[in-house]
């Protein structure tokens, strides 16, 4: 029990540097990958969860008293930024289906773990979880008219069906995080915080694994295209997180614009899987594979750009 509670605090210190490798389990072991695709579902609701237990509750409430922050910055997430970034790849010369993936990358709701990774980064965790839930219930609504009137591609979703699944997450995470914060107490809870990230980080490794299914097969097949599509999403990602930051910084603290860019860049599409049409260019769900790289990586590479800027945002009130 003493080791693996060593092994919990050390994973919850390095959280960072353990994300990139996570991929690498999924990659090695391809049909683990393929068996585990079903726990997608109870991994993202077990990640959220965990998120609740190391959220900022005094914050949310601050944040609660005037909720038009967080819904003006998911607005901007599911909406403005998608039509920002849209003319830039529709102009670029790439392969068809990676523009069509990169502008309903843009469309996607920020990643369900974002709360989770953004507590890692220093960045105001308890923002980044209500951009997230807005955002992925806002999705159904804001998804299909973009993606027809911007591409052409009629999604199909039902709203409901869609809604209702996102709330049993919400609801399975919201009721295990109070079971869980209840049983420790705050004294408790702060005390075991390095297990909890240890345990967080630990999770992200697991929910790696199924997203990487079939990439080892399309990759050898086709290696120059999957590497496009892999620049490609690092590309589509620190451009919609730098979009969303420089269009708040204005008006915005450091943190709470840094932490709005980090929730644009990192979106769930993964959820792009459960409502695209079967027909949709195959291209499409290659992006998907390809894009949880960036997810994984990011995090690792923008940590010390993080904390270069938030650390002159502290000291600058005192010069």
């Amino acid at each position: 029990m003493d080791r693996l509670d060593h092994v919990l605090r050390r994973m919850g210190r390095h959280a960072t540097a353990l994300l990139p490798f996570s991929l690498l389990v999924g990659i090695v072991f391809q049909d683990l990958a393929s068996a585990m695709r079903p726990l997608v579902g109870p991994l993202s609701t077990f990640l959220l969860m965990l998120a609740l237990l190391r959220t900022d509750w005094a914050r949310v409430r601050t944040l609660l008293q005037r909720p038009g922050l967080a819904i003006v910055l998911s607005a901007g997430v599911l909406v403005a930024v998608p039509l920002v970034v849209w003319p830039f790849w529709s102009l670029m010369p790439i392969w068809h289906g990676l523009i069509a993936a990169l502008c309903l990358s843009a469309m996607a709701p920020t990643v369900i773990s974002a709360a989770t990774t953004a507590t890692f980064l220093r960045l105001d965790n308890s923002l980044a979880l209500l951009i997230a839930l807005i955002t992925n219930f806002a999705v159904p609504f804001t998804l299909p008219p973009l993606a027809l009137w911007l591409l052409n591609l009629d999604l199909h979703i039902g709203v409901g069906a869609l809604s209702l699944r996102l709330l049993a997450i919400v609801i399975a995470a919201v009721a295990g995080a109070v079971a869980i914060r209840a049983w420790l107490g705050p004294e408790r809870l702060r005390h075991n915080a390095e297990r909890i990230d240890g345990l967080s980080i630990a999770a992200l490794i697991v929910y790696a694994i199924p997203l990487m299914d079939g990439v080892v097969a399309r990759g050898l097949a086709e290696p120059e295209k999957l590497g496009g599509f892999i620049a490609a999403s690092f590309a589509g990602a620190l451009l919609t997180n730098a979009v969303m930051v420089l269009g708040c910084l204005s008006v915005l603290d450091r943190r709470s614009a840094l932490t709005a860019g980090y929730c644009s860049g990192g979106r769930n599409n993964a959820l792009l899987m459960a409502v695209l049409p079967a027909t949709a260019n195959p291209d499409i769900f290659l992006f998907i594979a390809a894009v949880q790289v960036p997810i994984y990586v990011i995090p690792t590479l923008l940590q010390p750009i993080y904390r270069r800027l938030l650390a002159r945002s502290d000291v600058a009130p005192s010069g």
